[in-house]
C-alpha cells in the first residue's frame, strides 16, 4: 500500500515541482541590454557574410 502513496506523489508533485522550476527559470533569465543586443547582431551579420550567405 506504500507504493500507492509513492507513486501519487510521483504523478501529481512531480508535474508541480517541474513547473515551479520552468517557471523560476523563465522569469529569472537575464535579458540583453540594447547593447549586448546591437554587438550580436552585429557579430551575426559578420558571421554570414564572412561564411558567403
Amino acid at each position: 500500500m506504500e507504493w500507492i502513496v509513492n507513486w501519487w506523489m510521483v504523478t501529481i508533485l512531480g508535474p508541480i515541482v517541474l513547473a515551479a522550476v520552468l517557471a523560476y527559470a523563465l522569469l529569472t533569465r537575464r535579458r540583453l541590454t540594447p547593447r549586448e543586443r546591437r554587438d550580436q547582431k552585429d557579430a551575426t551579420e559578420n558571421a554570414y557574410r564572412e561564411d558567403g550567405g
